[in-house]
């Protein structure tokens, strides 16, 4: 294996179809979602995980080993590559230089995968965030806001952390649209052809569809449903804001999203913000809406998830959590 591929993206931006495309190619291996990076590099940090072995002692004793190396953080990034790229190098079955990791919440640790592997190639998939919303109530919570505080931080902080680690990486990074690129997907998986300096195949976009992710993370829907890559999935967004309290939400949402973080991403807000303006709306919904809303926000607010998870509302209840 030559290097990974990390592919940098939020969930519902179509990485999942990005990467069946790249890993049709002969020289990209991929499977599912990794998510191998998280865990380890949320062992260096102080915040954000929930343990019964106690995540701030572990830490506090991680931080001091690391402290004690010769080259202190240096050593354990380094470390930290090398045994992640142990692993991708064995999913690399037919001898492929490259192996394409695509876990949208790396989003939350680029730095660290960054100080892990210098030299990897790194691909930015950007998507408007509205219609990543969209995209999320659609397959995640039946068309409504009910559960969608699964998502706070993917839709909170997932814009600003992908604009940040794009702004990083600079030149080593490569930043594609989604809306682009299912506009004219031959010249973008060129493009990244390029950037990783392989041969284009055209029969990429067409061999696609064949291609097994063997896991059970992904696009849940488009898996099956898209054989080819096409622009009809664009303007879907529009149906789930096409109400006059659906539409006030998006544009609060958009309010509180930066000008300089849709811009780093080729993203005019005023734009965006008037393609919403612009949306026929009707009065339907008002209540029930309201109603999910405010369930999802009482939700998140007193961290009611921990005990609404399948897994971890057994655990939690039957655990002392030190």
């Amino acid at each position: 294996m030559k290097s990974p591929i990390f592919l940098f993206s939020l969930p519902r931006s179509g990485s999942t179809l990005l990467q069946r495309v790249l890993m049709s190619h002969s020289q990209i291996a991929s499977v599912a979602e990794p998510w191998i990076m998280l865990p380890f590099s949320y062992a260096y940090k102080p915040n954000g995980v929930l343990t019964e072995y106690s995540h701030n002692v572990s830490f506090s004793a991680i931080e001091d080993f690391i402290d004690n190396l010769p080259n202190k953080e240096t050593d354990y990034y380094e470390a930290l590559g090398d045994f992640a790229s142990t692993l991708y190098q064995k999913q690399c079955k037919n001898n492929e230089i490259y192996f394409l990791d695509k876990t949208p919440r790396y989003y939350l640790i680029i730095p660290e995968i960054f100080k892990a592997f210098p030299d990897a190639k790194f691909i930015f998939l950007f998507r408007n965030p509205i219609h990543v919303m969209s995209s999320m109530m659609q397959t995640w919570s039946n068309g409504t806001f009910r559960k969608m505080y699964h998502f706070e931080r993917d839709l909170n902080l997932g814009p600003k952390a992908l604009s940040d680690g794009f702004q990083l990486l600079g030149d080593k990074a490569l930043a594609i649209q989604y809306e682009q690129f299912v506009s004219d997907p031959a010249m973008h998986v060129e493009k990244i052809c390029q950037y990783l300096d392989i041969e284009f195949d055209v029969q990429m976009l067409e061999s696609f569809a064949n291609q097994d992710t063997k896991g059970r993370m992904g696009d849940p829907k488009g898996v099956h449903d898209y054989k080819s890559v096409s622009t009809g999935s664009i303007d879907k967004w529009k149906l789930t804001f096409a109400t006059k309290y659906r539409k006030k939400l998006a544009l609060n949402y958009f309010k509180n999203i930066e000008d300089s973080v849709l811009l780093a991403q080729g993203y005019n807000k005023k734009e965006l913000i008037d393609e919403i303006e612009d949306i026929p709306a009707k009065q339907s919904k008002f209540l029930s809406d309201r109603i999910d809303v405010l369930y999802s926000v009482f939700v998140r607010y007193f961290n009611l998830n921990i005990f609404l998870g399948k897994a971890t509302k057994k655990w939690v209840r039957s655990r002392y959590l030190s």
